[in-house]
């Protein structure tokens, strides 16, 4: 049995009020046609997140929606990225890509030196601008940064730096406003104060005192 006291706060990314929502027994899930159903979400499968708590655990996945299930990264805590995660940034999706070896000059020169590259992917999927990460850091931001997403207010003006360093790529958010969100690939075990965007909603777990 879940503990009482344990709730999830369900507010909109963009802002508006918050719905507090206490958790019933060992598993919840949210999405159209779920325990926890937010209104006006065009990005949200009829089941898109499951929540279990089980041995004093909470625990978030994904069960299978196309837009997927992000978690929001600690401030300056490095998260290792390989090819096919996701990360979300302010309105931005980005796919982490392997770039391919046998492709000298493909970037505009005869030995690029980059070792991977973000991939921006629209609303149904589409693929959109390309973003080469090379050894040493990569920045990204609304006005600073090697990357930048000018249009986008909620991308901060310096918002997460991208590391690439013997072989490892990583990312850490640099304290934005609006945060940097990693897609769970797995059931991932959450901890008071931690926060889960699915579709346009954020889930904040609440633990009680």
């Amino acid at each position: 049995m879940a503990d009482t006291k344990l709730t999830l706060r369900v507010v909109r990314f963009d802002g508006g009020p918050e719905s507090v929502v206490p958790f019933a027994g060992e598993r919840m899930t949210l999405g159209t046609l779920a325990d926890i159903n937010p209104p006006d979400d065009p990005f949200l499968a009829p089941v898109q997140a499951r929540f279990t708590f089980t041995g004093g655990k909470l625990t978030a996945e994904d069960v299978g929606s196309g837009n997927g299930v992000f978690i929001r990264l600690k401030v300056q805590v490095e998260r290792d990225l390989v090819p096919g995660n996701e990360l979300r940034v302010g309105r931005q999706r980005l796919l982490i890509e392997a770039l391919p070896a046998a492709q000298p000059g493909v970037w505009g020169s005869k030995d690029p030196g980059f070792k991977a590259r973000l991939v921006q992917i629209y609303e149904g999927g589409r693929r959109g601008d390309v973003f080469p990460v090379k050894d040493g850091e990569v920045a990204l931001g609304r006005e600073h940064g090697d990357i930048t997403f000018a249009a986008d207010g909620f991308v901060s003006g310096r918002h997460a730096m991208f590391t690439f360093k013997g072989g490892r790529l990583s990312v850490k958010d640099l304290g934005s406003s609006n945060g940097t969100f990693f897609r769970l690939m797995q059931p991932t075990v959450l901890d008071h104060g931690d926060q889960i965007l699915v579709g346009r909603h954020l889930v904040k777990v609440d633990k009680g005192a």
